[in-house]
């Protein structure tokens, strides 16, 4: 539920100072002063300086026909130079970049000053890419593109953070890109499938952006008659970063049901927010800056095939093509196996520590008291997705159990002095690898019996680079412990019961023995060396499983649509066409962004904001109860 858009575009780059443009917001027949194309070193002519740029992954997504990524054998090296540029946007961790010319989108990432890594962010781009290939596709799929690795020289950075100065917002210039590595997506705003004929009506592509937040929502934590999305609305209101509430509901654009479905939609329309864009040819028309005259503008150009349309009848053309392509199937059903494994890995655990209240109660009951009497609430109830939808995509990701947010916080709480995000991912980054081993083998050797020998050596291969210890005899002990627990099952992952942890300082081996004096060693033990803590599994899935569904929670959803000729032949490329009622075809392509891996430290972040939130909604809903008093009293 975060506050912050990141927009989808990722970043690499190497181009050429000359004509970086601005993200062009070209709002029909009426572009603002600050839409205006703005080029770098404008009037007089400067010599052209090339970038150059040093590939360190070039892997790439699934192509086309849902076969999944192959990783390249190994790093190349390759320099381009690019005419021209366009700020996309940033976030509060990133800066957005696009190559036009490419379809391509670079991904800088902001930070601090004090705030840069000694590897100038290698190991954190690196992670990003193991993350998309390993964790992110088996849940999401060809949804979403492998990213590659870019190195910059420092100098072509501080180039391109002056020239970008002048278009990016004052609340934004706090960060500045630091860091010398970024990564390098498709652009999801232009269609990504090929033709061999042009079947197109038009030579215009349209793209819609919707970042659809938290869907899901645990008994557990279900403590309001409003959802997350909407409780924070009350707290954008007391930050004035928003005039009024909006009516959008992710409980309902999750719901399937199609008549709430376009209500959310229509709610993302009035109100986008920071939640909903629309392109045209890669630039923003339509945006929370837009007009609903901009809107109109849009729609009517979009859908000028149509026949005698009103204003209302384009809004309805827009929700009944997006739900369709929100609900469309676009993976193909064999992709199932490859996620299904994946799904087995997060096993449901009972809560076993002693819990302080993640929230003052008093400040839950207080705000639940006002909220009844307002009278308003959120509709959880749903029906099944549509299997392979990216929105069922996205809920499976958010159903992962992770007990409470309760329970998370203090499983984070108790151990946070010990484990870091290098731990937590590369735990679960090698769990992911040695499984991909695992159903590439029995997939070329055509078997889905369980070969526990084929099995004890993939892990070893996959942990060669990592020789702290003795992985094979490490690894037979957790296979030997869990034997009773998975069973011969093709589609069970291997499981350790417990995490190797490294005791890298003085630090660490104090909080161990305070931490075994209060809690006798249960959570937590010692090797012989006392060089290396194993943490029980459980804690560290609880999690894992948190950060996966922070993730999805705050993904992007973009889908690209071109308009076809009615008679085109495409039947090789059914599944990507939509059709409307009225006979207008489009072929959709969709692809999920923003799927960066959580830090840990976030899971404290999102406590406060939750706090924040409440407190913001306790303090409105006060003011509306004294003026409502005062309103009656006079009358």
């Amino acid at each position: 539920m975060s506050l912050e858009w990141e927009g989808w575009w990722g970043c690499g780059l190497t181009f050429s100072s000359a004509d970086f443009l601005s993200a062009t917001h070209s709002r029909c027949t009426r572009p603002r002063d600050k839409d205006k194309t703005i080029k770098i070193n404008e009037g007089n002519p400067v010599p052209t300086t090339t970038f150059s740029l040093e590939s360190m992954t070039t892997s790439t997504g699934s192509s086309d026909d849902d076969s999944p990524a192959t990783p390249e054998p190994s790093p190349l090296s390759s320099t381009f130079s690019i005419e021209d540029c366009v700020y996309r946007g940033e976030g509060n961790a990133n800066i957005v970049v696009a190559l036009p010319r490419e379809h391509k989108v670079i991904r800088f990432r902001k930070s601090l000053p004090d705030g840069v890594s000694p590897d100038g962010g290698k190991q954190r781009a690196e992670r990003e890419v193991e993350f998309v290939r390993f964790v992110a596709s088996c849940f999401l799929g060809p949804y979403t593109q492998i990213p590659e690795v870019l190195r910059y020289d420092a100098r072509d950075i501080a180039k391109l953070s002056e020239a970008i100065r002048p278009l990016r917002s004052d609340k934004r210039r706090n960060k500045e890109i630091m860091e010398t590595y970024a990564t390098k997506f498709p652009d999801y705003t232009f269609l990504r499938t090929k033709f061999d004929n042009n079947p197109f009506r038009t030579n215009e592509t349209f793209c819609v952006e919707i970042k659809p937040k938290q869907g899901y929502l645990r008994d557990i934590d279900r403590k309001f008659q409003k959802c997350p999305y909407c409780l924070t609305q009350y707290y954008k209101l007391k930050k004035k970063m928003i005039t009024s509430r909006s009516t959008y509901c992710p409980f309902d654009l999750f719901s399937g049901v199609e008549t709430r479905m376009k209500s959310a939609l229509k709610g993302l329309l009035k109100s986008p927010q920071n939640n909903l864009k629309i392109f045209k040819n890669g630039t923003i028309v339509y945006d929370q800056e837009s007009s609903s005259s901009d809107l109109e503008c849009v729609l009517t150009n979009w859908f000028h095939n149509s026949v005698n349309s009103t204003n209302k009848e384009y809004v309805d053309k827009f929700c009944n093509l997006i739900c369709t392509a929100l609900l469309h199937p676009f993976i193909s059903e064999e992709f199932k196996y490859n996620t299904l494994p994946a799904n087995e890995l997060y096993t449901s655990v009972e809560p076993d520590l002693k819990t302080t209240p993640y929230i003052n109660p008093d400040l839950i009951a207080k705000a639940k008291k006002l909220l009844y009497f307002v009278g308003e609430a959120c509709n959880i109830k749903g029906e099944v997705l549509p299997n392979n939808s990216v929105l069922e995509r996205i809920l499976r990701m958010q159903r992962l159990p992770f007990i409470s947010s309760e329970y998370v916080y203090n499983t984070y709480s108790k151990f946070r002095s010990l484990l870091t995000d290098d731990i937590i991912y590369f735990n679960l980054i090698n769990i992911l690898k040695l499984n991909d081993q695992r159903l590439s083998y029995f997939k070329q050797k055509k078997i889905i019996t369980e070969d526990s020998e084929t099995l004890r050596e993939a892990y070893i291969q996959s942990s060669a680079k990592d020789t702290s210890t003795s992985r094979k005899s490490k690894f037979n002990d957790d296979y030997d412990d869990n034997k009773h627990i998975n069973g011969p099952n093709e589609n069970v992952l291997l499981l350790p019961k417990s995490v190797l942890i490294p005791m890298h300082n003085e630090k660490n081996t104090t909080w161990y023995n305070k931490f075994n004096a209060i809690h006798n060693g249960e959570k937590i033990r010692c090797n012989k060396k006392g060089t290396y803590f194993y943490v029980n599994a459980e804690s560290i899935l609880c999690l894992q499983n948190y950060l996966l569904f922070s993730c999805a929670r705050d993904c992007s959803i973009l889908m690209s649509f071109q308009e076809i000729n009615p008679n085109s032949m495409l039947s090789a490329l059914d599944k990507n066409v939509i059709q409307l009622s009225d006979g207008l075809s489009f072929v959709c392509n969709i692809g999920i962004s923003d799927i960066d891996p959580k830090s840990l430290y976030c899971i404290e972040k999102h406590r406060q904001r939750d706090i924040d939130i409440l407190n913001s909604v306790i303090s409105l809903l006060e003011e509306e109860l004294v003026i409502k008093n005062q309103s009656s009293f006079e009358k």
